[in-house]
């Protein structure tokens, strides 16, 4: 619980399913995401595990937004144990909300709890995809430009532009949001927080850490002309220390959580989290030394 501007005590844990006796499996949405947005996704997984998700700090106008990752995951893992003081805690991100749950976990440990498991879910580690040389990139548009017809070199040119116009506003701070309506419909203050994250990830570097992971990528990667997702880690493997479940899901980045996707990414779930028990179980059983 937090205390807001105006003395009002908030939460900024919604609870999406309340049935269950196991360990509940916590949620750290993207930027610019709401953990409504994984109601569905917490009652397909079923009534043996309690979901919550978390809103992001700011975003109910309680305070001021945070900067620094490290400082996010601080202030979440204090709430996160007022919910469960003691692990095993399992954790999931998208987007944004993995590097969250990445650093959440680095948190946790330090505490002295055990993490059983952190899904990471289509979340890039920053600078990944390295850009290719200048050359290359010049030659990619070139080909692209003289390949097509005139009205797609115009379309062509239009979202290149509207991409670096994308890059450049985040650099700046402010938030990119590509569809303008939804931009006038956006409170200042959620703006705000949307630029604080952004903020926070472009100055974000993962340190190794032994937990074991779960890392799930979207099947359709971005139209991205000059840049290659050839890494089905997305640039996370150097910080990933512990055992690792990497697949891919349905779905593109924004359509991964679309009804006819979910199935697929809950299954991938369920057998994740069934093994992490079960591993979690074998860690706890004591080694009895020969006489």
């Amino acid at each position: 619980m937090t205390q807001g501007s105006a003395g009002v005590t908030t939460s900024r844990l919604v609870t999406l399913q309340p049935h269950g006796d196991k360990a509940p499996l916590f949620i750290f949405p993207g930027v610019h995401g709401d953990p409504e947005t994984f109601r569905d996704l917490a009652l397909r997984l079923g009534q043996q595990r309690p979901v919550h998700g978390f809103r992001h700090i700011g975003a109910q106008n309680e305070c001021e937004p945070v900067r620094q990752v490290s400082r996010l995951a601080q202030l979440y893992a204090a709430e996160l144990r007022g919910a469960q003081p003691r692990g095993p805690y399992y954790l999931f991100g998208y987007s944004f909300g993995g590097v969250v749950a990445f650093e959440v976990a680095r948190e946790l440990v330090a505490q002295g709890q055990r993490v059983g498991l952190v899904t990471i879910v289509d979340c890039p580690a920053p600078g990944y995809p390295k850009p290719p040389p200048l050359w290359e990139r010049a030659r990619t548009h070139v080909q692209n430009l003289l390949g097509g017809s005139p009205a797609e070199r115009v379309r062509y040119l239009r979202d290149r532009l509207d991409n670096s116009l994308t890059r450049v506003s985040t650099l700046l701070g402010f938030v990119p949001h590509v569809d303008q309506e939804l931009a006038d419909q956006t409170p200042e203050h959620i703006k705000h927080v949307d630029a604080a994250l952004y903020e926070a990830y472009n100055h974000y570097q993962p340190a190794p850490q032994c937990v074991d992971v779960l890392f799930l990528t979207a099947d359709t990667p971005p139209d991205w002309p000059t840049a290659k997702f050839d890494d089905p880690l997305m640039g996370w493997a150097s910080a990933l220390r512990g055992r690792i479940s990497q697949c891919s899901i349905p779905g593109a980045h924004l359509s991964i959580f679309a009804p006819e996707n979910v199935p697929v990414l809950v299954q991938r779930m369920q057998t994740a989290l069934r093994t992490a028990e079960r591993v979690g179980s074998e860690r706890l059983v004591p080694t009895v030394k020969a006489s």
